[in-house]
């Protein structure tokens, strides 16, 4: 039996519609001969069902192979890796679906036997609609942090690399796959044209806050790759947000200084230190939606340089 051309791999949990779409976006794809390899990590809403009953209907047309694993999305997608029979395997994720030539587009580069890795673009679901805290994802150049939402890879870098971090969690593995491989020394390529369409949700103001703490793990990534450095704003801060929030953090402390010894240097200070943070977080308009999403966004940048200074002490390795 000759091997499939590509080893499509889909992890999943709790996501039945979904990854129904998901699937028939790979049924649309003009390449022949592939696989697709689902790994469900758990379901208990009929997704499993779901999956089954694909796999053994014959008028899909790819060889669908199903899979259980326990564990972290890291251990999840190592499975799908172990189980794939292709010497190139591609990532999509379960809430995305493939344009029909995600797949061609995207293998199109492997021609050339340097590159290991190839990111394709992914952009929001254009039918569905946009709006106030909206979940969903926009990647139109390579970020450098390997989303394996719609990411390909040559199998024997990516096992001789170690696959993804099993012990992370979500927010990561794949950032630790992608760098992993980097080390390798092949050529990596961005796929405009290799285009996955991402879901939008909208799952609550809570759900970006829990998701914020994630970002804690950015200082496992730098401490263990440090050359992801040259990454960082001025080589210390995630994002220019960062240094906005750390100033706002120093300025409450100063503005509690100032208070308790009616200091009028240390009131300055304070001011100096918040203004930039409160500018940011402004109201866009004077409704009262528009005072809940400020305080709310403060919030979601607060989060997460939370998660970061904690990160900091717990990896020792410094990132704001």
């Amino acid at each position: 039996m000759r091997p499939p051309t590509v080893s499509v791999n889909i992890a999943v949990k709790n996501r039945r519609a979904l990854v129904a779409a998901c699937l028939d976006g790979l049924a649309a794809q003009t390449v022949e001969g592939f696989e697709v390899v689902v790994v469900d990590n758990g379901s208990t809403d009929g997704t499993r069902e779901l999956l089954d009953e694909r796999a053994a209907d014959p008028t899909v047309p790819f060889a669908l192979r199903v899979f259980s694993c326990d564990g972290s999305l890291g251990a999840v997608r190592n499975a799908g890796v172990t189980a794939s029979r292709a010497d190139i395997v591609a990532f999509v994720d379960s809430d995305c679906v493939p344009t029909p030539q995600w797949l061609e587009r995207g293998l199109a580069y492997f021609v050339d036997d340097r590159v290991g890795t190839v990111q394709g673009a992914t952009l929001p679901d254009p039918v569905l609609p946009r709006g106030r805290w909206d979940a969903t994802q926009e990647l139109t150049k390579f970020t450098g942090r390997y989303e394996a939402c719609n990411l390909f890879y040559r199998r024997k870098l990516l096992e001789e690399a170690g696959g993804f971090d099993e012990r992370i969690g979500f927010f990561g593995e794949d950032s630790m796959a992608g760098w992993a491989v980097r080390r390798l020394g092949f050529d990596e390529r961005f796929a405009p044209d290799a285009l996955v369409h991402h879901t939008v949700t909208f799952p609550g103001v809570r759900w970006h806050w829990r998701r914020a703490l994630g970002y804690g793990n950015w200082n496992a990534l730098v401490r263990r790759f440090p050359e992801m450095r040259a990454m960082l704003w001025h080589r210390v801060f995630l994002r220019p947000d960062g240094a906005r929030t750390i100033a706002a953090f120093v300025g409450l402390i100063a503005l509690a200084v100032a208070l308790l010894t009616r200091s009028s240097a240390a009131l300055g200070v304070a001011v100096a230190l918040l203004a930039p943070f409160v500018w940011r977080h402004r109201p866009y308009s004077l409704r009262p939606i528009a005072f809940v999403d400020s305080v709310a966004s403060a919030g979601f940048d607060a989060a997460i340089e939370l998660a970061l200074l904690w990160g900091s002490i717990r990896e020792r390795t410094l990132v704001l």
